[in-house]
């Protein structure tokens, strides 16, 4: 749910308009690459959520101000270069001579624009609004410089930045996120332009012979919209695509066999967590060994917490359930990315410790509790649920399991319909002061999050991380940071279990760059030399 949460959104289309939506000639016989993804097309508008499938194919066609390299690392994108000026103001210097798709110039007052967009659009199940609501104002210097000033002080701009599409302002103003359904408003400055999208099927790119950028290799790509990993897989073996993202653990070392396919592999950023709801007096689908309620909430004691913690063994999980695709951890982030704490090893799995505490949390034997998680989202996903219920039965617990498609799924999560249920966070942006405020975020700091789907709050953590929000200085912003996910592990607000491998394979003849945020784009693959 990479700094994403893996949420669906709701919009209307209709059959004739699908085809009024081909505006785009494309040329008869031009190269094309195809790749397959796991997560669904939710919405075409590049603001409307940030989800995997949406931003999947956002980023062919619109780029942000700031850009990140498939490592993972800001680099530059609409803008050349950004500086502080002082704790609370930047300064952003814009590429000249950028042209949307429609040949307008990209300049200042777009930027003005598609900053303040997000706030606008309502029911998002993933707002852009969390990277946008500290900056307070927006200056045009020029035509390509801008003033950005914020109510905090936050070195984490530029990756705020690295997650807000660049929309032209001439196009877009006055449409709704459905509009964007038939091709209104898909007009950015990347590198491919929209030509068609089959809700449920496929989206149509050609390539943008006028971006300013490297021209891509392919003259016309076509995502494929595959979230049934035999599909997926069925997909790349027989041909119909040159490439997919997510492949089933299950599945490698057949694809690595064939010699007409490549598999690669990244460790990604994405932390797959047990959620234990904290809030509700009594946890939804939790109750005494006898199906009656508790008539308390046991999540609330971090003894139980700790004692589910212990029970997980991590490394079972990563090496049978996952086969491999994936790393142990206590950590929200790769041991590469800025803020890891070295100190915060995965807990042991000790289960007879986990009895011990649970006798002191007043549950000697326990209690009965379903395991809730998609079943259509994550590396074995299901198959880790099972696995995970298991070992709580080995220390007393009743459990049931239930998995569902994440459109369903995640709608009961922001309800706060369930009580033990694991999900994904990933920190696209590069950062894991971001991932963590955007992940733990709740209406006090955040006025676009309603509720806080991890129900995890103390100030004790929120000290520590907005400090280092705050923190230009390296040194002392990674301190904090550390400092930050060690609260969180000695109170065990939620249960990390693996960061996930990404996994990927394309036909031989292709070249595809793997991403540490696990996705693909059309303008990373080109023919191999």
């Amino acid at each position: 749910m990479g700094t994403t949460l893996r949420g669906w959104g709701r919009l209307a289309v209709m059959a004739g308009a699908l085809a009024a939506s081909v505006f785009v000639q494309q040329n008869a016989g031009a190269a094309e690459f195809k790749y397959g993804v796991s997560a669904d097309v939710t919405s075409l508008d590049p603001q409307f959520a940030n989800l995997p499938g949406n931003r999947n194919v956002a980023r062919n066609v619109f780029e942000p101000l700031i850009d990140m390299s498939p490592d993972g690392r800001l680099q530059p994108g609409l803008a050349e270069s950004w500086k502080p000026l002082d704790d609370k103001t930047w300064e952003i210097k814009l590429r000249k001579n950028v042209k949307f798709q429609d040949g307008s110039s990209f300049t200042a007052d777009d930027v003005v624009y598609s900053l303040a967009r997000p706030d606008t659009l309502t029911n998002s199940p993933a707002t852009f609004g969390v990277f946008t609501k500290d900056i307070t104002k927006v200056e045009v210097i020029d035509p390509y410089t801008v003033k950005l000033t914020t109510a905090r002080p936050l070195a984490v701009l530029p990756n705020y930045l690295s997650m807000i599409f660049m929309l032209s302002k001439k196009d877009t103003q006055g449409l709704k996120s459905e509009d964007f359904e038939t091709g209104n408003g898909l007009v950015g400055t990347g590198p491919y332009k929209f030509s068609r999208f089959l809700r449920g099927d496929r989206v149509e790119l050609v390539r943008n012979d006028a971006y300013w950028g490297d021209k891509p290799a392919y003259d016309k790509v076509t995502v494929r919209i595959l979230p049934n990993a035999a599909a997926r897989v069925a997909a790349i073996l027989s041909g119909d695509v040159d490439a997919v993202i997510d492949v089933p653990s299950a599945d490698v070392t057949r694809i690595k066999a064939d010699k007409k396919l490549a598999v690669y592999t990244k460790p990604s950023t994405l932390m797959v967590f047990w959620v234990m709801n904290q809030l509700n007096d009594n946890a939804p689908y939790v109750t005494d060994n006898n199906g009656k309620p508790l008539g308390k909430n046991p999540f609330k004691d971090v003894r139980v917490r700790r004692a589910f913690s212990l029970a997980i063994n991590r490394q079972v999980l990563v090496d049978r359930v996952l086969q491999g695709l994936g790393v142990a951890t206590q950590n929200s982030v790769p041991s590469t990315m800025f803020g890891y704490n070295p100190a915060l090893p995965p807990d042991p799995y000790k289960p007879d410790e986990a009895k011990k505490l649970l006798a002191e949390a007043g549950y000697p034997e326990c209690f009965s509790l379903t395991l809730f998680a998609p079943n259509d989202r994550y590396v074995n996903d299901s198959q880790l649920a099972q696995g995970v219920a298991q070992m709580l039965t080995r220390i007393g617990c009743k459990t049931k399991v239930e998995t569902q498609p994440m459109g369903t799924f995640i709608s009961r999560v922001n309800q706060l319909q369930l009580g033990f249920f694991m999900i994904g966070w990933g920190a696209d942006a590069g950062d894991m002061g971001v991932q963590l405020e955007s992940l733990f975020s709740n209406p006090t700091n955040n006025p676009f999050r309603k509720i806080n789907i991890q129900t995890y709050d103390s100030s004790n953590f929120w000290k520590p991380l907005n400090a280092g929000l705050a923190t230009v200085d390296n040194a002392k912003r990674d301190a904090l940071y550390q400092e930050t996910s060690k609260v969180l592990h000695d109170q065990v607000g939620i249960i990390p279990t693996h960061l996930q491998v990404s996994t990927f394979a394309a036909r031989d003849g292709i070249h595809i760059v793997p991403r540490v945020d696990s996705q693909m784009y059309g303008f990373d693959a080109a023919p191999a030399k």
